[in-house]
């Protein structure tokens, strides 16, 4: 694997623990690739601004390419400190998914920026927003709206309840968005064109290199399209089936056990242990 020239991967349970860390060792990794002149890049759910503050609580800010974020609709560079590509969806598409989940079980929340809009809350909604470190803010959505294009469109749910928001989704067939499961308790809705393989095809247009050259982390289905993308794709071994089955590699270790450096040493550095 001597051709890598950008590594880029997805953060949780992928990079970071089940704490939401960074280990000393994952750490180490990204830094040597940096040493070796090797791009590197975080794919995510989470808007860019939020993963840039991240960065900073995690002392990588200073070894981030690119960051992918909102699973691909916005392609930022950390260096230069330009958001290159953002592309959401309009209130009127908004509208039309709220009034297909409006009587279902899910809970409806418009996403801009890092902030949640939402007319609810409930205390697993709660924790979820307290995870990823997104504000919510209720309000009504029918006013909010009529003056709001919005960045991306998500369904809280149990995760029990995810095969029936499915379902329902199937009502929405022929609008111009995307539909992926992004966790246990969340479905999402973007701009038909958009994914983390759509946003690498950008990142590295940016970056000058090959798509072909590109090593891409992941472990669940938000992560499908990156690493059938990516000119080396790798799943994490506490992936989910869909993605391992799309890899090239799948890691020896867990994103508990610093799956990412042992891979990475292995496979870029050649150290084995």
């Amino acid at each position: 694997m001597k051709n890598v020239k950008f590594v880029i991967t997805d953060l949780d349970n992928t990079l970071l623990n089940n704490k939401k860390q960074i280990s000393k060792l994952n750490h180490k990794a990204i830094q040597q690739l940096k040493e070796n002149h090797i791009f590197f890049g975080l794919a995510s759910g989470r808007d860019y601004e939020s993963v840039k503050t991240l960065t900073k609580d995690w002392h990588i800010q200073d070894l981030v390419d690119v960051i992918i974020g909102a699973n691909g609709m916005q392609i930022y560079q950390m260096d230069e400190n330009i958001l290159h590509y953002q592309k959401g969806i309009s209130k009127e598409i908004a509208w039309k998914i709220y009034e297909t989940f409006k009587d279902s079980d899910g809970i409806y929340l418009a996403r801009n920026g890092f902030t949640r809009y939402q007319e609810s809350t409930d205390a697993d909604l709660h924790a979820d927003a307290v995870k990823y470190q997104e504000p919510e803010k209720i309000v009504n959505l029918h006013e909010y709206l009529k003056t709001h294009d919005v960045d991306k469109v998500s369904i809280f749910c149990q995760p029990e309840q995810m095969p029936k928001m499915k379902k329902i989704a199937q009502q929405l067939k022929g609008l111009p968005i995307s539909m992926m499961q992004s966790s246990s308790h969340l479905l999402e809705f973007m701009d038909k064109d958009t994914n983390k393989g759509s946003g690498l095809k950008i990142a590295c247009d940016i970056l000058g290199i090959p798509v072909k050259s590109s090593m891409a982390f992941g472990d669940t289905t938000n992560d499908y399209s990156l690493i059938e993308t990516a000119g080396i794709g790798v799943c994490m071994i506490n992936g989910t089936d869909d993605v391992k089955e799309v890899a090239d590699h799948i890691t020896k270790y867990t994103n508990n056990e610093d799956g990412f450096y042992h891979f990475i040493q292995e496979n870029v550095f050649k150290k084995t242990f």
